[in-house]
């Protein structure tokens, strides 16, 4: 989850789009984890490290006697590449929706039975009006997870300016104390927003001005944060970063409640979510829908919001009971959605809109 949206090589993309003529961009740099050959009595499942309890896949086993074969997400490209040209057979996967449409168009995804997933009905219904940019009836996904936004999270007590606009990210004032998420979309996407242009836009000239903007605040920048900016926030090196931390730093302690906050942002912040979707080339497509439906229980699904502290995806007299006492008075957990969805923004990748900013990036980056 907080692994999303690095920097893809073009030339990966490049490679991918002549195998399968898709479009799309990646995440970071290899899928881990080597999946077995799937059984009637087993299941391989790929999801992002560091957002799934396993305790919750031993608990499908107990009960089903299905192996759960567990691989890790570090790359979206890769990953549609072992697909697309058969090298990896996976039957769950953890997947962006930035990315679901891209799986779509290729051919990749199994249409959903949602008789065979009956606790969707967990599920707040607000989640369940509409899906990912691609699959807006949620026809080939179902919702794994509420969604979250990246923007300046900042440190109430040190934070010398005011921050309403990405552009406050450039005040003198900040030199050496920003931090920025190492992630093409989630950046050019708030510097195009910020600049009263789209995040999708393929215009050049909007997207070298994205550039310039990011090139400034660059120059007050401390460090581009791949997984988290929290260490850099929580031991004061840096005041404010564009990050998607903010539930993580309130699960990590009460004391940083009040100690930070989150903008919301002109020109809006990136709202993203997660989606459960089964592989075409799954031959256990029953057990994968078991195993989804398995996961919705709040019993189970609680288990995991106990191990990594995110805003919860199921109705609060579903799943409360399973839950810390306090965790709905976490600022993260329902008033950061309050505060947030109706100026959010969702983007889905681009193969034009990256092959654009690519060059950008390696600029910005120094590389």
């Amino acid at each position: 989850m907080k692994n999303r949206l690095k920097k893809k090589c073009a030339a990966s993309l490049a490679a991918i789009m002549a195998i399968g003529l898709m479009s799309g961009c990646g995440s970071q740099t290899s899928a881990s984890g080597k999946a077995k050959a799937s059984s009637g009595k087993s299941l391989n499942v790929i999801v992002w490290e560091g957002t799934w309890s396993e305790d919750m896949f031993k608990d499908f086993t107990k009960e089903t006697g299905i192996d759960v074969n567990i691989s890790y997400i570090s790359n979206t490209d890769e990953l549609l590449t072992k697909l697309i040209n058969g090298s990896a057979t996976y039957d769950v996967m953890d997947l962006e929706g930035a990315y679901v449409k891209t799986f779509i168009k290729n051919g990749l995804l199994e249409k959903i039975d949602d008789d065979k997933v009956p606790n969707q009905s967990n599920i707040i219904d607000e989640y369940m009006k509409e899906g990912p940019i691609g699959d807006e009836k949620l026809t080939y996904t179902v919702p794994d997870m509420a969604p979250n936004y990246t923007t300046v999270v900042y440190n109430k007590k040190t934070c010398p300016v005011k921050i309403k606009s990405l552009k406050d990210l450039t005040n003198p004032k900040l030199k050496g104390r920003v931090a920025l998420v190492d992630s093409t979309i989630s950046l050019y996407g708030a510097a195009l927003q910020c600049l009263g242009y789209k995040a999708d836009s393929t215009n050049e000239k909007e997207i070298k001005e994205a550039n310039d903007l990011l090139m400034k605040i660059k120059e007050n920048t401390k460090a581009f944060v791949g997984e988290t900016a929290v260490p850099q926030l929580e031991d004061g090196e840096v005041d404010a970063a564009l990050c998607w931390d903010y539930p993580t730093l309130c699960g990590d302690s009460e004391k940083n409640w009040d100690k930070f906050g989150y903008v919301s942002l002109d020109g809006g912040v990136e709202r993203w979510a997660q989606y459960w979707a089964v592989s075409k080339s799954s031959k256990n497509k029953e057990n994968a829908e078991k195993l989804i439906n398995f996961i919705l229980k709040p019993e189970e699904y609680s288990k995991s919001l106990n191990e990594y502290a995110v805003p919860p995806l199921e109705k609060q007299d579903k799943i409360a009971s399973y839950l810390p006492k306090n965790y709905y008075d976490s600022p993260a957990m329902t008033q950061m959605t309050k505060d947030l969805f109706d100026n959010s923004w969702e983007a889905t990748v681009s193969e034009k809109q990256i092959d654009i900013m690519d060059d950008y990036y390696t600029q910005l980056k120094g590389e």
